[in-house]
């Protein structure tokens, strides 16, 4: 593929067309410097002007360029490669086929002046290329390519075609003195019978001290908690007028912004209305004021910020909407766009008036909500999602070498968004990235003035550590999720912070279990661990005070006696245990078909199987001391409640994966019937067929 990509970027370029702009992207350097290498050589001297006598003597020369980040400008670094090369300017004898820019990567360790001034250069693409007859490819990276797309629309209506090339990014490179992996082993291989085992049904650990909930802090430390989506706004690019060229005039922003303003105006009532029109228009009526001034001013970046703070308090009182993110995510956007529109100028801004770090904090944090909150599209709540670690790496530029306590703030929302990215794309090397973010959190957090947060991260490490083992290297990151969840115990005191303390526990619990499926000659003890740590949680977690986390570890501690007991031999402890996990299953079920199962964090399909599964256990052990009468008892439950994981499966949407447990149940159902045919005959398998719906009869008699 990418040779064929290769292929059709070399042909463009040889067109030798005026003034394109073609966008290359690959996220591999190592790749990207081969290509680069490849496409100067082939391009050089290609074209054949054979044709044209009084061209027959020209030099072709395809030129690269690392982008000057002192001045991060194409145009103006490709005028002053003319200006040092002034033989090139020769027509007769060369002609310059285009020029390449790479380097642009290096912008995300730059200060954010030097991003926010490569941005603005980007949009006056239609004044620049004016002064230039040749073509420009850029290279960049994927996160790069969404944040060109949103914050510089003017370049990208311009550019000519886009080549995107596969290929691994180039990893982060964690730092030597700190690291939280442990050694490594190697894991044994675990393949679960299909017969003798419940289906994996077990709740993901929470990456936050809330049910289905996540924290990223602001600069006051607060916790966001994200209510349903309301109704989709317009999309977020920001465009300017274009009469003065010198000078971004933000007018139609202004009114895009007090459209914004006044939509939002319109859903209060009453008193709170009357005070928001207020508040709101003396800030608007004096951005106004401040917009007819002729250069940029502190106090129009001022005033922006104070429109952003407005809107940016509200959501930490709980007031999450669309309206209000975007409201504050354009005005803080101004903010910065005012502060770096010319890097000469950012000295004239007292950092105390407009704090740089704290702003694009603040904006990474919001366009992190905003990409919770875009329920509707996966595309836009993934362009957010990247522009919002960019923004926090961004913000890490800013910071001074006495700033540990923010640093370490910036790296826990930076792992935290990176464990979001890993649910759209790439996700071990996202899980990777997020558990290096995590460990330099921890390292430069202080474990008694920061102890709160110093435990959080530890949970939140745990849990990346828990979904990185879901793709490579089973035991070792296990490990490290046991020691992140232990280590963050020993900060929360029951007592205290019951909830969090229960929460961490079915966490432990979570990763105990994980781990004795691959660490077979210990899954005995690791198992009971297990159930210790649930046992532990449901102390905190019942169901009056949390019932649907109260259902969730219920089910793991079914699973978890479940595989206790193909632990034994002997029938009456296995007997024992499966009753054990029937009971923990049953009490789960009662808790959860109160809610719908969009709310649960576990299967219930699954569970209703796995009741089954167990009582089916229960009922063929050799050796068994079960009466006739019990075995057949036990069968008749078993059926019953494969019967009830069918019938439910046939009232929601199949998809490939419940078709595929639906032809598995199916397979149990059938067992069940010859089972009661190979110990009752045929008035047991008679007895089994009359619990069979008439809907189904038909599909059974023939399997059977």
């Amino acid at each position: 593929m990418n040779r064929q990509i290769y292929q059709r970027l070399k042909q463009a370029l040889s067109l030798n067309l005026r003034r394109q702009v073609f966008i290359a992207v690959c996220d591999n350097q190592q790749l990207r410097n081969s290509i680069v290498e490849n496409l100067q050589a082939d391009l050089t001297n290609t074209i054949d002007y054979t044709e044209q006598q009084e061209n027959s003597n020209k030099h072709i020369l395809f030129v690269t360029l690392n982008l000057n980040l002192s001045n991060p400008n194409p145009v103006t670094q490709i005028n002053q490669w003319f200006a040092e090369n002034p033989q090139f300017q020769k027509t007769e004898e060369y002609q310059i086929l285009g020029f390449q820019i790479i380097g642009i990567e290096n912008l995300t360790k730059q200060p954010s002046a030097v991003q926010w001034s490569f941005i603005s250069n980007l949009k006056k693409i239609e004044t620049n290329l004016s002064k230039l007859e040749s073509s420009i490819l850029l290279w960049i990276t994927k996160p790069w390519l969404n944040t060109i797309k949103q914050s510089a629309p003017e370049f990208w209506n311009w550019h000519t075609g886009i080549f995107e090339f596969e290929g691994d990014p180039t990893p982060i490179t964690p730092r030597q003195k700190k690291s939280s992996f442990p050694n490594k082993t190697n894991p044994l291989s675990f393949s679960p019978s299909i017969t003798s085992s419940p289906s994996i049904n077990t709740v993901r650990p929470l990456m936050a001290l809330e049910q289905k909930s996540y924290t990223v802090e602001s600069k006051n430390s607060q916790a966001y908690l994200l209510p349903p989506a309301p109704q989709k706004l317009p999309e977020l690019p920001i465009h300017y007028s274009q009469h003065q060229e010198n000078i971004p005039q933000p007018e139609l922003e202004l009114v895009e912004l007090a459209n914004l303003v006044w939509a939002e105006i319109s859903r209060k009532s009453g008193e709170e209305k009357n005070s928001l029109e207020k508040q709101k228009f003396q800030i608007l009526k004096e951005i106004q004021e401040l917009n007819k001034s002729q250069y940029p001013s502190q106090e129009l970046a001022l005033a922006y910020k104070t429109l952003g703070d407005f809107h940016r308090d509200r959501v930490l009182t709980g007031e999450v909407s669309e309206q209000s993110l975007i409201i504050a995510i354009r005005a803080y956007e101004m903010v910065i766009e005012w502060t770096f529109q010319d890097t000469g100028n950012v000295s004239q801004f007292s950092s105390s008036k407009i704090p740089v770090l704290d702003i694009l904090n603040d904006l990474a944090t919001l366009y992190w909500m905003l990409s919770r909150q875009i329920k509707s599209s996966k595309s836009d709540s993934l362009v957010y999602l990247e522009r919002s670690i960019i923004l926090y790496q961004m913000a890490m530029g800013e910071i001074t070498p006495s700033q540990k306590d923010t640093y370490a703030r910036l790296q826990k929302n930076l792992g935290l968004a990176y464990g979001d990215l890993a649910t759209h794309q790439e996700a071990q090397q996202n899980w990777e990235r997020s558990i290096i973010a995590y460990q330099e959190a921890i390292f430069y957090l202080d474990k008694v003035a920061d102890a709160q947060d110093y435990a959080t991260t530890l949970n939140n490490l745990g849990t990346a550590y828990w979904n990185l083992a879901q793709h490579t290297q089973e035991v070792e990151h296990l490990q490290g999720a046991i020691s992140a969840y232990a280590e963050a115990i020993d900060y929360f005191t029951p007592e205290i912070e019951p909830l969090n303390y229960g929460m961490i526990q079915n966490n432990l619990g979570i990763a105990y279990w994980n781990l004795a499926q691959f660490q077979t000659e210990a899954s005995e003890t690791l198992i009971l661990k297990a159930i210790d740590a649930y046992l532990i949680a449901l102390k905190y977690r019942t169901s009056e005070n949390l019932p649907l986390a109260y259902a969730a570890t219920k089910n793991n501690l079914a699973t978890a006696y479940w595989h206790l007991a193909n632990q034994f031999e002997e029938h009456q402890i296995r007997s024992r245990l499966f009753h054990e996990a029937i009971a923990a299953y049953s009490q789960a079920l009662t808790i959860a078909q109160q809610f719908s199962p969009s709310q649960l964090t576990f299967d219930l399909l699954a569970t209703y199987q796995n009741i089954g599964l167990a009582y089916y256990q229960i009922a063929i052990e050799i050796n068994t001391t079960l009466d006739k009468d019990s075995q057949i008892s036990n069968l008749e439950a078993a059926l019953d409640y494969h019967l009830l994981a069918h019938s439910d499966r046939l009232q929601t949407n199949i998809n490939e994966i419940q078709e595929e447990q639906a032809s598995v149940n199916l397979n149990y159902i059938i067992r069940i019937i010859r089972t009661f045919y190979s110990k009752y005959g045929i008035q047991g398998q008679n007895l089994a067929l009359s619990k069979i719906p008439s809907n189904l009869l038909p599909k059974i008699l023939v399997m059977l």
